[in-house]
């Protein structure tokens, strides 16, 4: 009886609130008061019985806010459901202890309580979140720490970020610095009047290196270290392709002459694995969107095969039988030939072929740092 009268007295109090006269509204109209009034009244006596034909629940709040791991110095990127923790420095991964601000009134992992800041989890596995709302009903999130330097058995060579970069924007890039430990800093070639330039908040709130033919814009690098094993390598771009021109353009290319060289064609913009100087292998042969941003990349295992992916999907696999061992500048790089136009965002090179499980951590990172998600 006292809950029926409060029920009475909250119905009583929004038909005094309403703004609307409630004989003459549409009462199944969403934006009308009485269709609020009504889901309000069911939400205020637990009644899960549909409105106007359709069941209508309460958003209960139940978000993971903030996550950071103090002990290594990074803030976790959150996107939707997914959480990403990435290292520019760990060469392999354990456990440590997360801080992180929620909604909810409680967080587990695989059933153990989590409190903020005490509670310790093993980072070598993904790791799924459950926060509970007030009402007990739950909101998982996936957690997953990606350290480029782990992956491939730690064959990570090149590492370009253009967040990585202090300028202002519109400012030229004299030097990308190398953040794969390896130090293969990449230059401006000196022959441009105008350089690379460097441009904020263009993906995600992210900046780029913006490469304009026009500019002849290049970068360079001469005594690269632990760039050839085998024939076996993975590369991976965001970027955003603004054009092609006539004879293709370059995005990398590792020792020169008749050395890997990852293009991209003309006028159909579809993704080339070459051998500089001798021929190009098209594996998907789709054609790269322009004016999109997309992180790109493939895989080539020894003198066999090839994988091309858009955004983590496998877009095509290719017998590709290149052998980079003849490259006529071992241990150089160029980014771009002059001929590129495109803003570029990250770029990644591994000097071995990833397993299919760390090609996904790999594109879960990029996807989620920004903003992407599988085509």
């Amino acid at each position: 009886m006292p809950r029926l009268i409060s029920s009475l007295c909250f119905f009583v109090l929004l038909s005094i609130v309403s703004c609307k006269n409630p004989f003459s509204e549409n009462p199944c109209d969403p934006k009308g008061q009485k269709f609020i009034d009504s889901l309000l009244l069911k939400w205020a006596i637990s009644d899960s019985s549909a409105t106007c034909g359709k069941v209508y629940l309460p958003t209960i709040p139940k978000e993971i806010l903030e996550y950071s791991i103090p002990s290594l110095g990074v803030t976790g990127i959150i996107k939707g459901n997914q959480i990403v923790i990435t290292s520019e420095t760990i060469v392999s991964i354990s456990s440590y202890v997360a801080n992180f601000k929620t909604s909810g009134v409680s967080v587990s992992v695989n059933g153990v309580p989590q409190t903020t800041g005490v509670t310790s989890n093993d980072y070598n596995s993904p790791l799924k979140y459950v926060v509970t709302g007030a009402d007990g009903s739950i909101n998982e999130y996936t957690v997953q720490m990606v350290a480029p330097r782990v992956l491939g058995s730690g064959s990570l060579r090149l590492w370009f970020k253009a967040d990585q970069l202090t300028l202002n924007d519109g400012d030229p890039i004299l030097t990308w610095s190398d953040v794969s430990g390896y130090g293969n800093h990449i230059v401006q070639a000196s022959a441009p009047t105008v350089h690379t330039l460097y441009r904020k908040g263009q993906v995600n709130g992210y900046p780029v290196a913006e490469f304009r033919s026009v500019n002849v814009s290049r970068m360079n690098l001469s005594g690269g270290v632990g760039l050839y094993v085998t024939n076996s390598g993975s590369v991976f771009f965001v970027m955003k392709l603004v054009n092609t021109i006539t004879g293709g353009v370059t995005l990398i290319n590792i020792h020169g002459g008749q050395g890997r060289e990852i293009s991209i064609d003309h006028p159909i913009s579809s993704y080339l694995v070459c051998r500089n100087g001798a021929s190009c292998a098209t594996i998907s042969a789709l054609p790269i969107p322009k004016n999109d941003f997309l992180a790109i990349g493939s895989v080539q295992v020894l003198m066999t095969s090839g994988r091309e992916y858009w955004n983590g999907s496998l877009k095509g696999q290719a017998p590709i039988s290149y052998d980079y061992a003849g490259g006529d500048t071992p241990n150089s790089i160029y980014l771009g030939n002059g001929n590129l136009d495109a803003d570029i965002a990250e770029v990644l090179y591994f000097n071995t072929d990833l397993s299919d499980a760390d090609v996904g951590k790999v594109f879960f990172y990029l996807n989620t740092k920004y903003g992407l998600s599988p085509k």
